[in-house]
């Protein structure tokens, strides 16, 4: 949920520069997000970040134009396990740390793109916020309501068992929302924001759930 890992930066020790991925979804923090990588740009950019701190800036796309413009706010994620396979692919995960928003952006290096962020508004992200009760149940009761209408099956028992916090920064990945409407998720400055803003999707939101397929829905 937080970075906790030891092998996540701590805050002040994050970079100024990032490479920057567009992806028609948003990675927050906490947040497991699989990627296939297999164009030259992009395991260009792979094999540097490896070098250095296996960051990479995940930002959405306003438009599906291949040099299109970008949401000035991301995620930036951290290539926590990958798999070479044999057909010239790479299957990463990536694992969501901190906010950002972008600054400049960078002419490309080596096909892939580059933006100097600033972190500075987002240090809440390596925080743990108490959000009120109350409001998670309205939360929960939301979400129930939604898969109900859908017919979905769910583990509650193992949902329960999460922090609300990691619940929430996960659903967003894997549920059939717009680009807008995650991006508001993505922007809302608290959890607490957060909740309120998905309890209202999901009560609007009448197309059933959908995993988000991370495979050739890049825009460089």
């Amino acid at each position: 949920m937080k970075p906790k890992s030891p092998f996540i930066q701590p805050f002040n020790e994050l970079p100024r520069e990032l490479p920057i991925y567009p992806l028609e979804n948003a990675l927050l923090p906490g947040g497991e997000l699989p990627l296939t990588l297999s164009k030259p740009a992009d395991l260009a950019m792979f094999l540097d970040v490896l070098k250095t701190n296996q960051l990479i800036g995940m930002v959405q796309p306003k438009t599906s134009h291949p040099e299109g413009d970008i949401y000035p706010i991301g995620c930036t994620g951290r290539i926590r396990q990958y798999r070479e396979r044999k057909d010239g692919q790479l299957n990463i995960m990536l694992t969501g740390v901190c906010r950002y928003k972008i600054i400049q952006e960078f002419p490309m290096q080596k096909g892939y793109r580059r933006a100097r962020v600033d972190w500075g508004e987002f240090k809440m992200d390596y925080e743990t916020e108490q959000v009120d009760p109350q409001k998670i149940d309205v939360f929960m009761t939301s979400l129930r309501h939604y898969f109900e209408r859908h017919k979905m099956q769910v583990d509650w028992k193992v949902l329960n068992q999460l922090h609300i916090e990691q619940v929430v920064n996960n659903l967003v990945l894997i549920l059939n929302f717009s680009i807008d409407s995650k991006q508001k998720l993505l922007e809302s400055p608290t959890v607490t924001d957060r909740l309120e803003l998905f309890s209202t999707l999901l009560e609007e939101k009448a197309a059933p759930i959908s995993v988000a397929q991370n495979e050739g829905n890049r825009v460089n």
